[in-house]
């Protein structure tokens, strides 16, 4: 894990650099004399070799500062610290529940497998998996913000909207009306996937042995079941570690679709004013913490799966 982040580390850091534009055009006024010019570009480290601004930015990684943003001209936490929360607030929902409904709605056509519902019920997870985030973002602010004028099309509060405290920001009747849709959109589109994965290894564990004797010892309907989604459940855990790193991708879409003040929105403007501590630290905490969902997703697999060992 140490290794895949160090190499995140690095492959982020040239590759901004190979980006043909100048980032000092930022920082440096037409009006300013060349000595002036140097002084600012010595300030920002930007007159150094490549390689060594590498080691300083590694060395400055690991004492937890990810450096300072050429825009805003603050730490870049102080910049991507409410955009991650509002990222957070969105993604978590949205994952969990999609989740919770793939893992129920995927078990029980599984065990229904070649009825009129389970035939049916395997319509709608297609076609989500069919079609991109944001094709379904702008389908849902068709149907609902500009159609039927139910739910705001953008933002995550009514312009003017004045709170004291974070609570009066994320637990307001108008937060929730503007998170509605972008975390609908987001459910729908991550349950398509773990859905039909569901359905498929309901279908090959209903006629395992075990629940032959699971049902000779006379349990109802509902523990059989409940055993057979226990066992059925390990490739789905397996990919929520890929499912991570959709949702950082969706994340971009999704947030610039509804204008969702989030990670992917700031990562769109720090690349596109050449920002490159800001993009870089976003970056990272979006590869970071793919590499240590996968991780805790491998501890969770052990856990399930009594046949695998961590030795």
């Amino acid at each position: 894990m140490v290794f895949t982040l160090w190499a995140i580390v690095t492959i982020i850091f040239f590759m901004f650099r190979l980006i043909p534009a100048d980032p000092a055009s930022l920082l440096i006024d037409s009006s300013f004399t060349p000595e002036a010019k140097e002084q600012l570009r010595a300030y920002w480290g930007l007159d150094k070799p490549v390689l060594t601004q590498y080691f300083i930015y590694l060395g400055n990684l690991l004492q937890g500062d990810l450096g300072t943003s050429f825009f805003y001209r603050v730490p870049v936490m102080d910049v991507l610290g409410p955009f991650l929360l509002n990222s957070l607030v969105l993604m978590i929902p949205a994952v969990t529940l999609s989740t919770l409904l793939a893992v129920a709605i995927g078990g029980f056509l599984g065990w229904r497998r070649g009825s009129f519902l389970e035939r049916w019920g395997l319509i709608i997870p297609l076609v989500l998996y069919s079609i991109p985030i944001y094709w379904l973002g702008l389908l849902a602010l068709m149907v609902f913000a500009f159609g039927l004028r139910w739910l705001p099309a953008s933002g995550m509060r009514e312009l003017g909207y004045q709170a004291d405290t974070i609570l009066e920001v994320y637990l307001s009747a108008d937060f929730v009306r503007h998170l509605i849709l972008p975390m609908l959109t987001a459910t729908l589109y991550f349950m398509a996937s773990p859905l039909l994965l569901m359905r498929t290894s309901m279908i090959e564990v209903r006629h395992e042995d075990f629940l032959d004797v699971i049902r000779a010892k006379g349990v109802s309907e509902g523990t059989i079941i409940r055993h057979a989604m226990g066992n059925a459940l390990l490739p789905v855990v397996t990919y929520l570690a890929f499912l991570s790193t959709i949702v950082v991708a969706g994340s971009v879409l999704l947030e610039t679709v509804f204008a969702w003040p989030g990670m992917g929105r700031a990562l769109v403007d720090s690349i596109t004013a050449l920002d490159y501590p800001l993009a870089q630290a976003a970056f990272f905490l979006w590869s970071g913490s793919v590499v240590v969902t996968y991780f805790l997703v491998d501890l969770l697999y052990y856990r399930l799966d009594p046949r695998i060992s961590v030795r």
